[in-house]
């Protein structure tokens, strides 16, 4: 009598399937190590720097979801908190600084978009100059003065005692919310979201599906700068005050979470639910080290080990072009 083997299910596809579990047994790991976490203000404060470190990530995802990168996102993150409270000191509104902020980073997405693919450059070296660019501007268009003051409501909006009404949650982590949930309708419901997919997976071959791989990148850059510049608003009201490179750890930690999360580096695979539970991952990784005394230095090399350890199993799997 003959027996039916199992199927057997590739080691990339089971730590896929795991990375929605990891968070929660970090999460008991770093309560086991440091009890004060369970507390309210405890389980706030990490919510709060995962909603910071998600914001940014949306973008990373969608650069690396169609075969690139952004790598101006640091630099996006320190242009928005730099202008925010130099405008708002100077008198500025907090809608028209706002305003202001967004319309620099459409500027900066699209430049990124346009050039990556008009000119056939790799994203990495395009976004990589562009970051150096606004850094430069914003030094140039500041003298190189970047204090100033933020709106009071903004640092509720980030503090872990924060609220919105009668919710007893700060405002980042709704926001988060609500962004996520819209990202995850776009990739699972809209045309963009499979527009997406085909260009990362082959852009040959959905040009010749009559999608717009220039569009589309143009879109995503567009996508990823507004969301660093979020991130770097809300950082302004963490902080207080201003830094050209307050956003310089979220290029590693973006990648972070999106690698550990299981997106496919090269484009086609993955979705941002993945990097959810990277971000979590992360956060609560990096919390742990710090809890147990590591140093930032050795946090980065511990970090960067596991993205190298993920990324040799990651890469067992096929692209997906090379399933088409």
């Amino acid at each position: 009598m003959s027996t039916i083997a199992a199927p057997r299910i590739a080691l990339p596809q089971l730590l896929v399937r795991l990375v929605y579990v990891a968070p929660v047994a970090l999460f008991v790991v770093l309560v086991a190590v440091l009890p004060e976490v369970l507390s309210r203000t405890g389980v706030m404060s990490l919510l709060v720097l995962a909603a910071l470190l998600g914001i940014a990530a949306v973008g990373q995802t969608w650069a690396i979801l169609i075969g690139g990168i952004d790598l101006s996102i640091p630099a996006t993150i320190g242009m928005a908190n730099v202008l925010l409270t130099t405008l708002y000191s100077q008198g500025w509104g907090f809608p028209a600084a706002l305003a202001t902020i967004a319309a620099v980073a459409v500027a900066t997405g699209v430049v990124n978009g346009a050039l990556a693919s008009s000119l056939g450059l790799h994203p990495l070296v395009v976004t990589l100059g562009v970051g150096s660019v606004v850094t430069g501007a914003v030094l140039v268009a500041t003298g190189g003065n970047t204090g100033g003051s933020v709106p009071a409501a903004l640092t509720g909006a980030v503090s872990p005692v924060g609220t919105v009404g009668p919710l007893p949650v700060p405002f980042a982590v709704l926001a988060w919310v609500a962004v996520a949930a819209l990202v995850l309708w776009v990739e699972r419901r809209a045309v963009f979201g499979r527009h997406l997919y085909a260009v990362g997976a082959n852009t040959r071959a959905a040009r010749l599906a009559f999608v717009r791989p220039a569009r589309v990148q143009i879109t995503v850059y567009v996508v990823s700068a507004l969301c660093a510049a979020a991130t770097g608003v809300l950082l302004a009201g963490s902080s207080g005050g201003a830094s050209v490179g307050i956003g310089s750890t979220y290029l590693f930690s973006t990648i972070t979470a999106v690698v550990v999360g299981g997106t496919s580096l090269l484009g086609g695979a993955g979705s941002y639910a993945r990097t959810i539970a990277g971000v979590l991952v992360t956060t609560e990784f990096t919390t742990l080290l710090i809890g147990v005394g590591i140093g930032a230095t050795m946090q980065q090399v511990l970090l960067g080990l596991a993205i190298l350890v993920l990324i040799t199993v990651y890469g067992r799997d096929r692209h997906v072009a090379q399933r088409l």
